[in-house]
């Protein structure tokens, strides 16, 4: 049984967040802050905050957040200072990920204010970075409804958790979220990680933050270990991984957990992981609670 194309499910929830990605000016007109927006997590704040007529450019992270037109300044980790420099900000807002810091050096040196903003992967991380983008963008006030919403999202979900709990025979799934790299060895996401708390958040389970923390390689045996319910991938990977035998090819010990026994792995945005816990982060935990207990929450 495949976990790839759920239902919808947290309508309400959903739907309070979705409303955080409106559409965004397709340039900055008449308006004294000029800024790049260097992170997913940090552009979809600026949009839900209605500044995003103050942002001249966005990086490849951020690109199905904004119009079309607007130009985009390449992967956050890889900026070019006179791509940058082209665009004449006066500010660039980014996370701890923003770099390399010999652009960053440039930028101060011609004046641009260069911003890293809180990159954490706690919901209190996330309220700590609307607060500073609100500040940043002189949108405080936008930033107490955009806060309200973020509670409610979480509330909700911590509420859905304790009912899920309280069902029949109910059994919280082990979820474990693997990230391949070509030439590398497969990380997993442990304690600390964005892919932590949404998987907490979805109701589930995540083995790996026993064994370790951030993202790191760990043995097969330790994988065997953890026998894992469902393997979450990223969107990125699944692009090229689409079955659970492709996935086996990659990681032979994943043949003899549940996951592979069920069939059973899912797909996150990975966007939804860059820069530490976001807005979207919150409704992938919304929508994988879903693919998670896809009967419990019929």
């Amino acid at each position: 049984m495949s976990l790839i194309k759920p239902a919808p499910v947290f309508k309400t929830v959903s739907l309070a967040v979705a409303i955080l990605f409106g559409a965004t000016s397709a340039y900055a007109q008449n308006n004294d802050s000029r800024i790049i927006s260097a992170g997913s997590a940090i552009t979809e704040i600026i949009n839900a905050l209605d500044a995003s007529n103050q942002l001249v450019a966005v990086d490849s992270t951020s690109q199905t957040l904004v119009d079309t037109k607007m130009p985009k300044v390449g992967y956050h980790r890889q900026l070019s200072a006179e791509n940058l420099m082209s665009l004449t900000p006066t500010r660039i807002i980014g996370s701890n990920e923003m770099g390399p810091e010999s652009t960053l050096t440039i930028l101060k040196q011609a004046g641009v204010a260069v911003d890293i903003v809180n990159s954490g992967n706690t919901v209190s991380d996330l309220s700590k970075r609307i607060e500073q983008v609100a500040q940043l963008t002189g949108h405080q006030k936008q930033a107490n409804k955009l806060e309200q919403t973020v509670q409610h999202t979480v509330q909700t979900l911590t509420e859905h958790r304790s009912q899920l709990k309280k069902q029949p025979n109910f059994k919280e799934k082990k979820v474990l979220f693997v990230m391949i790299h070509d030439g590398r060895p497969v990380n997993v996401a442990g304690k600390g990680t964005t892919a932590d708390t949404v998987i907490n958040l979805a109701g589930a389970i995540n083995p790996a933050a026993a064994f370790v923390e951030n993202y790191k390689p760990i043995s097969s045996e330790a994988m065997l270990q953890m026998q894992p319910d469902i393997i979450l991938l990223s969107s990125r990977t699944a692009a090229t991984i689409k079955t659970m035998p492709d996935l086996i090819k990659k990681i032979p010990v994943l043949a003899q957990t549940p996951a592979a026994q069920n069939n059973a792995f899912a797909v996150i945005d990975g966007t939804a992981l860059i820069g530490g816990l976001g807005i979207h982060s919150l409704n992938e935990a919304a929508r994988l609670s879903n693919v998670f207990y896809p009967t419990v929450n019929q």
